[in-house]
């Protein structure tokens, strides 16, 4: 563990957490990672989640419930250069992602301070958080289970998405999983 609570996702890391006697013992992953940074845009609303499915394995193996979470305005910060799918800036960005571990995202130059460089856009951020989905303990969950889990997961996300979006969003936003 590293200053903050800030840890490494990993199965070590994670089953460590969570098996610690006491309460608010809670892990946050960003299941979308680095892929999903790539596809950030003004107005966008994507997750990379529907094949990323280890966090609900191990939620089975520690019987830990999964709360959907979703921050409204995230994209809006930075307006970063999209670059299509076959391009060789794209190809460039998933490869130096492969290496390093995280993307390198361009971004359109927005408002710029001389003692800090780029700053963010001045945009609200708001976060929901949508009812536990609880977990039974299963030290070996079959795929079936998983799978189950999984759905239970971004149909919760993609309910949490649809409550809110007229609030914080437009009312005509959806939530795209990939």
């Amino acid at each position: 563990m590293t200053r903050g609570g800030i840890c490494l996702v990993n199965r070590n890391s994670i089953e460590y957490i969570l098996s610690r006697n006491g309460t608010g013992n809670a892990v946050v992953i960003v299941v979308g990672g680095a892929a999903e940074s790539l596809n950030c845009a003004p107005s966008m609303n994507s997750v990379t989640l529907k094949n990323r499915k280890v966090f609900v394995k191990l939620a089975l193996q520690q019987g830990a419930d999964l709360v959907p979470v979703y921050s409204f305005g995230e994209n809006e910060v930075y307006k970063q250069l999209i670059f299509e799918e076959g391009t060789w800036w794209r190809l460039a960005q998933r490869r130096l992602q492969e290496l390093l571990g995280f993307a390198i995202c361009l971004f359109h130059l927005g408002p710029v301070t001389f003692t800090w460089g780029l700053v963010p856009y001045c945009k609200p951020i708001t976060t929901v958080v949508g009812e536990p989905i609880t977990v039974p303990k299963i030290e070996e969950p079959s795929q079936e289970v998983v799978d189950q889990y999984h759905a239970m997961y971004i149909s919760s996300l993609v309910k949490l998405f649809d409550e809110y979006k007229v609030r914080f969003a437009q009312k005509h936003s959806v939530l795209e999983v990939q």
